[in-house]
C-alpha cells in the first residue's frame, strides 16, 4: 500500500452512505492488465488490454479467453479472432447482437468482433491520425478512448485526442455530435459549442442520454440525444476529493463511467483511487476506496482499496466491474446492505371479476427471495416482484404485502389494501391509436389526462413489430417511446422492450391487462410509470427517422383515487388501413358519458400545417358494428350540447359551421374504436379526442 501525495489538491468530506464490498473477480495471475471493461446479460465479463494488445472475456467456466489480438504482438490484422491483431485497445462495449466494439487507440480505429469471432473494421484507417467525418475508412480518429452502443446500433465515440464526441451510424456513417476539433475547453452547450479536455470513459442510460468522464477537466458531462453538452458535476480544472451534489463536488482525473438501471452513473478515478456514485438528482458519494490510498485489498467502503483504476461497468442487478489496472485485475463489488424497497406496492380498487396486480422494486446485494402475503399469511407460490389476483371476488379484498430477503436480511413492504366493488362505475381503463408515424410534426402523437388526486400507474406501449401477426404490412420496424407532462418534459423513454430494467415485470404487467405479448428480443417498446393528476404525452417515433404504421396503447394497472379522464391522438390521417384508429375500453358498471371529437380545420389555430380539411367520424362496438358517426359537429342535432359539454371538460371551442367532427354518446362496459378518416379519401394531419363528462 502507498500514498500519493497532492500537493495543494482540495480535499472535504468524504462520505460512504451507501458502500460496496468489492472482491477480486481476476487476480493478476490471470495475465491481464484490464483497460476497458463490459459485461453481458450473462454475466460475463469483456476487458481490453491496451498493454498485451487483446481482447479477453471471463465467463461461467471461470476462465480468462483471449477472443481478439494476440499477448503482446500489436498490429491492425482483421480476421478469425485467431489472427486478428490489436494496437492499445482502450474502450469496449456489447452491441445487442453480441458483437464487442472495441476503440482500438493505438490504430486510431474503431473494431468490431463479431459474436462468431471474425474481427473487422468499421471506421478509421489503421494508422491514419487525423479528424474528418465520413463513411468507414473515409473517417479519421485521434486515439479514440470511450465507447458506448445504443439500442438501435448507433456507436457513441470520446475521440480523445480531439477533443470531441463522434457518433457511428449502423451503416458506418462517422459525425461529430459534440466538441471542435482541436479545441480544448469545458463549455456547455449544444453541438460545436461545446468543449471537452481528454474526454475518456462513456456510458448511455435507458433515456438515451450519453455520460463523458471529461478527464482532465475533472467532471462528469452529460449529452442529450439531440447533443445539449451539460455538467452534471464537479468544477472545471478544480481536482479534488470531495463529495457534495453537482458543482459542489471535486474529481481527480475521472475516466470511466457507468450507469445502472436506476439512473445512477458511477465513476472510477484514476489518480483518486476511488469509485463514484451521482444520484440522479447530481448527488455525489464515495462507494469505495480511499482517496489518495492505493492497494490491492478487497473490502467494503473506504477499506476496499485500488491501484490505477481505469474502466468500469455494472451489470442488471446492480454489480459493479472494475478494471483495477495498476493491480492487474477485475474487481466486483456489490451494494452491502439488506433489501431495500425503491418503489412499493399500491392501494387497488377494482370491480369484481377484475384482476389486480402489486409490483415492488428492491436494491440491495443480490439475489433477493420474494414471499407475498394476503392479511399476513403467505399465499403459496407468490415469490416473484410481482403478484396478481386473477378475477377478484370480495373474498380476495385486503391488505397485501411482500417480505424480500437476501443474505444481509429482510424488508417488508408497507400492506397495499385491495377493495373489490360489485358495483364499480364505469371508467376508461385503457386506450390505443393505430396510426402512421411519419417524420417532424407527422409523428404519432397520444395524450391523456388524469384525473382525482394520487397516483395512476400505467403500462403503455408502442408496438410496431408486433402487428405482423394482425397481418398489418407496413408497420414500424423499430419505434422509439417516450412519455412527457405537460411542460414537454422527458418522464419515460424505451427503445425495445426487452432493455427495461426487469422485462418480467412488464410481461407480467402486460398479462395482467389483458394485453396481447411481445415477442421476446422484438423491438416493440413498453414501459410501466406511476403518475399523479394531471396531463400527458406519449410519442412515437422511428429510429433515424424510419416510417411506417405504429401501435400507441396505455393501459391502467393500478390507481390510488385517479382514473383515466380524457385521451387524444395527433397522426397524418391517410387512406385504407393508414387512416388514424383510437380505441378504449370502458369498465364497470352503469354508461360511461363521453364526447368523441376529430378536429382538422380547428388545428390551424395551433399553427399546424397540412391539417386534414373535412375529417369524418365513426364509433364502432367491439364487434366492428358502427353505433355512431358525424361529419361536420354543426349538423348534429346536439350540436349545441357538444358545445357546451366541450367547454365543461376544457376543450377548445369549435368555430361553428367548421368542419370539424363531434359526437355525444353514452357507452356501457365494453370495447370501442374511433375511426378518423378524410372525406373523398383526402387525407393530413388529424387529432382525435376523447372526453369523459360528468
Amino acid at each position: 500500500m502507498a500514498v500519493f501525495s497532492a500537493g495543494s489538491l482540495a480535499r472535504a468530506q468524504t462520505n460512504y452512505d451507501t458502500p460496496y464490498t468489492f472482491s477480486t473477480l481476476i487476480d493478476y495471475t490471470a495475465g491481464v492488465n484490464p483497460n476497458g471493461i463490459a459485461v453481458d446479460a450473462g454475466g460475463t465479463v469483456y476487458v481490453s488490454d491496451a498493454n498485451n494488445a487483446k481482447i479477453c472475456k471471463f465467463g461461467a467456466d471461470r476462465i480468462l479467453h483471449t477472443i481478439g489480438g494476440a499477448q503482446g504482438q500489436p498490429g491492425s490484422t482483421d480476421g478469425a479472432a485467431g489472427d486478428s491483431r490489436f494496437n492499445n485497445p482502450e474502450g469496449i462495449t456489447l452491441d445487442g447482437s453480441g458483437d464487442v466494439i472495441v476503440a482500438d487507440s493505438g490504430n486510431s480505429t474503431i473494431r468490431k468482433i463479431s459474436a462468431a469471432g471474425v474481427v473487422t473494421t468499421l471506421a478509421g484507417t489503421a494508422g491514419v491520425v487525423g479528424y474528418a467525418d465520413g463513411t468507414g475508412g473515409s473517417a479519421q480518429f485521434n486515439t479514440p478512448v470511450g465507447i458506448v452502443v445504443d439500442g438501435a446500433g448507433n456507436i457513441f465515440v470520446a475521440d480523445q485526442g480531439n477533443d470531441t464526441i463522434r457518433k457511428i451510424t449502423p451503416s458506418g456513417v462517422v459525425t461529430t455530435l459534440a466538441g471542435i476539433a482541436g479545441a480544448k475547453g469545458s463549455a456547455d452547450g449544444a453541438g460545436a459549442a461545446a468543449r471537452f479536455d481528454r474526454p475518456a470513459g462513456m456510458a448511455l442510460d435507458q433515456g438515451g442520454n450519453l455520460y463523458v468522464a471529461d478527464s482532465t477537466n475533472e467532471l462528469i458531462r452529460k449529452i442529450t440525444p439531440s447533443g445539449v453538452v451539460s455538467t452534471l458535476a464537479g468544477f472545471a480544472g478544480a481536482a479534488g476529493t470531495a463529495d457534495g451534489t453537482g458543482a459542489a463536488a471535486r474529481f481527480y482525473f475521472p475516466i470511466g463511467v457507468a450507469v445502472d438501471t436506476q439512473g445512477s452513473v458511477f465513476v472510477v478515478e484514476q489518480t483518486g483511487e476511488t469509485v463514484r456514485k451521482i444520484t440522479p438528482s447530481g448527488e455525489v458519494n464515495t462507494v469505495a476506496g480511499t482517496p489518495g490510498v492505493y492497494g490491492g485489498a478487497d473490502g467494503t467502503g473506504a477499506s476496499a482499496l485500488f491501484d490505477f483504476p481505469v474502466g468500469i461497468a455494472v451489470d442488471s442487478g446492480g454489480a459493479l466491474y472494475v478494471a483495477d489496472n495498476g493491480a492487474a485485475s477485475v474487481r466486483k463489488g456489490t451494494f452491502g446492505g439488506p433489501p431495500q424497497f425503491q418503489s412499493e406496492p399500491g392501494d387497488r380498487l377494482v370491480a369484481a371479476g377484475a384482476s389486480a396486480t402489486f409490483t415492488v422494486s428492491v436494491s440491495g446485494t443480490p439475489p433477493f427471495a420474494y414471499q407475498w402475503t394476503f392479511n399476513g399469511t403467505p399465499i403459496a407460490g407468490a415469490d416473484s416482484p410481482s403478484f396478481s389476483v386473477a378475477e377478484a371476488t370480495e373474498s380476495d379484498a385486503g391488505s397485501y404485502a411482500v417480505v424480500v430477503t437476501n443474505g444481509l436480511g429482510s424488508a417488508t413492504s408497507h400492506a397495499a389494501l385491495l377493495s373489490v366493488s360489485s358495483g364499480a362505475s364505469a371508467r376508461i381503463v385503457n386506450i390505443s391509436t393505430r396510426a402512421m408515424v411519419g417524420t417532424g410534426g407527422n409523428i404519432l402523437i397520444p395524450g391523456f389526462v388524469v384525473s382525482g388526486s394520487g397516483m395512476e400507474t400505467l403500462l403503455i406501449r408502442g408496438g410496431g413489430p408486433a402487428l405482423s401477426q394482425f397481418s398489418v404490412s407496413g408497420f414500424l420496424q423499430d419505434p422509439i417511446l417516450s412519455v412527457l407532462d405537460s411542460q414537454g418534459h422527458p418522464l419515460a423513454y424505451n427503445q425495445r422492450w426487452g432493455s427495461n430494467s426487469d422485462p418480467a415485470q412488464v410481461a407480467n404487467a402486460a398479462s395482467s391487462v389483458g394485453a396481447f405479448p411481445f415477442a421476446a428480443g422484438s423491438a416493440d417498446c413498453a414501459l410501466i410509470v406511476s403518475v399523479p393528476a394531471g396531463a400527458y404525452t406519449v410519442q412515437i417515433t422511428g429510429v433515424n427517422g424510419s416510417t411506417g404504421i405504429a401501435l400507441a396503447e396505455v393501459y391502467e394497472i393500478s390507481s390510488t383515487g385517479t382514473r383515466l379522464a380524457n385521451i387524444s391522438t395527433r397522426a397524418e390521417v391517410g387512406t385504407g388501413a393508414n387512416i388514424v384508429i383510437p380505441g378504449f375500453v370502458v369498465s364497470g358498471n352503469g354508461t360511461e358519458r363521453l364526447l368523441v371529437r376529430s378536429d382538422g380545420p380547428a388545428l390551424a389555430q395551433f399553427g399546424v400545417a397540412g391539417f386534414l380539411a373535412q375529417p369524418s367520424l365513426g364509433i364502432f362496438d367491439a364487434t366492428g358494428t358502427e353505433i355512431a358517426s358525424n361529419v361536420a359537429w354543426g349538423t348534429d342535432p346536439g350540436s349545441a350540447a357538444i358545445a357546451s359539454a366541450a367547454s365543461s371538460v376544457g376543450a377548445f371551442a369549435f368555430v361553428a359551421g367548421s368542419d370539424d367532427s363531434a359526437k355525444l354518446i353514452s357507452l356501457q362496459e365494453g370495447a370501442y374504436t374511433v375511426q378518423v378518416a378524410g372525406v373523398g379519401g383526402t387525407s393530413g394531419v388529424a387529432l382525435a379526442e376523447i372526453y369523459e363528462l360528468p
